[in-house]
């Protein structure tokens, strides 16, 4: 469906609704930044990948792959369950 990995400064649909969901997850998480959902991987796109692979213990490249898609998918589902 989309193609990844996605590295920081790439440009991609793929980010679309992962930056959509990066965004709403920003309300929740402290350390998550609100950032633009325009496709671009830089800025608030990266630190924020940067912060998900943190948090999972994963190497902290940047790059968003598709198993880390499918982790920030489940979080914000979690997150949105939870908030009702």
């Amino acid at each position: 469906m989309y193609d990844f990995p996605i590295r920081p400064g790439g440009r991609s649909q793929a980010l679309l609704p992962a930056q959509a969901m990066f965004l709403e997850l920003s309300q929740v998480f402290r350390g998550l930044e609100p950032g633009r959902v325009d496709g671009l991987h830089t800025g608030a796109s990266v630190r924020n990948v940067l912060w998900l692979q943190r948090m999972l213990d994963q190497p902290q490249t940047g790059a968003l792959d598709g198993p880390l898609f499918f982790r920030l998918s489940h979080l914000h589902r979690l997150t949105r369950r939870c908030r009702g």
